[in-house]
């Protein structure tokens, strides 16, 4: 909740400069330590994310040994999960140094690419973070060249990482390539990329590298270089008054290439509304997400990967998995002391689906925090839905301590 919040306000921010500007990646948890108890949710998504891994019990401890404005970074991070696969990570910790107009950087960090709120259909929070080397832009500044000023405002991100959970290859890695940029104050545009490349007994060459950058593996046999996604996502916004804010959004993620372009798509959109007033602020949603990618059994899947475009056995991409359709309305809110999020979703699950029993979905994840003071918090997360296999519901109790 509190990086949904975080995007909140920057969206705000951006929403209100006359100018336009682009907000910043998804940015890192509060310095502090989180302890939650609870119980786990079983299969259902996580459209509202727990601030400890999958649920149930779990401590989170995060603290930034040095950062320097335009500098480097050290940032140490520990999340211990008592239901995840892996119990104990090094999630949000982050090394970095300044290069050209952004920094390169070593990290264990999740990333949340495109607009919507409820998840993404390329790389979304709701995944385990992917450990990963990269480059990323660290402001929003237009080129001076006059041949790119007309693109505005941009952002760029660039990795390669090592996916855990994957035994069909074992250890497979992925690329990932995303540009944002606002050619006009009120529109916002984002190209991505992702590539699952090598493993386990597979070509891990620079030449099987280059292959699958220029889109040369879409060949249907084993000696595809890897698995791609790509797509692309834009959001126009505008305001009727001073302090109210509207956008209309999408997002078209292919599974496939033709052409050149990306193919069997799976397509999300979206119409936000936000407001501020006395220092407080609110942003409602909805949303409708087709996942879906051609014929039913597409969708983050490949024939190599065999445990598909998951980290951990969870869909790196949108958080309910291949082979669902989904309508959500949430709401964000911020009240000083009383913070909160809520999510209401309903949809439907088809036979080939990736990680829900098959029939109709609908669900509530709502998550709320109080805190009276700049230090300390505490919340209560709340997971309640039904798919083809019957009810899950779980909650969860945490406590927040933070620090400057």
């Amino acid at each position: 909740m509190s990086q949904a919040l975080a995007r909140h306000q920057q969206l705000i921010e951006s929403d209100a400069s006359p100018q336009g500007s682009l907000p910043q990646s998804l940015p890192a948890p509060p310095d502090g330590l989180v302890l939650a108890a609870g119980s786990e949710l079983d299969t259902l998504p996580q459209l509202v994310a727990s601030p400890v891994g999958s649920g149930g019990n779990g401590v989170r401890l995060l603290h930034t040994l040095y950062e320097a404005e335009s500098g480097p970074v050290l940032r140490l991070g520990v999340l211990g999960d008592s239901e995840a696969q892996r119990h104990w990570t090094l999630e949000s910790t982050e090394l970095a140094a300044p290069l050209g107009p952004g920094q390169i950087y070593a990290s264990v960090q999740r990333r949340h690419w495109g607009p919507a709120w409820s998840g993404s259909l390329i790389l979304d929070a709701a995944a385990p973070a992917v450990p990963a080397v990269g480059w990323r832009k660290t402001s929003s500044s237009a080129f001076e060249h006059p041949w790119l000023a007309w693109l505005g405002p941009w952002n760029a991100d660039f990795f390669i990482g090592r996916l855990s959970g994957h035994a069909e290859p074992a250890h497979p890695n992925l690329v990932g390539m995303r540009v944002e940029i606002q050619p006009l104050p009120p529109l916002q545009l984002g190209l991505s990329r992702t590539l699952q490349w090598g493993g386990h007994g597979r070509d891990q060459s620079l030449s099987s590298l280059w292959r699958g950058l220029i889109g040369k593996d879409n060949e249907g046999s084993s000696e595809e270089p890897g698995n791609q996604l790509a797509g692309i996502d834009a959001r126009w916004h505008w305001s009727p008054t001073e302090r109210q804010s509207m956008a209309l959004y999408g997002q078209l993620t292919g599974e496939d290439e033709a052409g050149y372009r990306p193919a069997k798509n799976m397509k999300l959109g979206g119409l936000e509304w936000s407001m501020r007033h006395n220092g407080g602020s609110l942003r409602l949603f909805a949303e409708r997400a087709h996942v879906v990618a051609g014929p039913p059994g597409t969708a983050y899947r490949h024939h190599i990967y065999r445990q598909g475009y998951t980290q951990n056995g969870l869909p790196l991409g949108y958080p309910s998995g291949g082979d669902t359709k989904l309508t959500s309305l949430g709401a964000l809110l911020d009240g000083g002391a009383l913070k909160g999020e809520l999510i209401a979703y309903r949809g439907r699950a088809l036979n080939t689906a990736q990680r829900l029993a098959a029939g109709s979905l609908s669900g509530l994840n709502a998550a709320m925090a109080w805190s009276p003071s700049n230090q300390w918090a505490l919340g209560l997360s709340l997971w309640s839905g039904r798919d083809g296999n019957g009810r899950d519901t779980a909650a969860q109790l945490w406590w927040q301590q933070t620090w400057h």
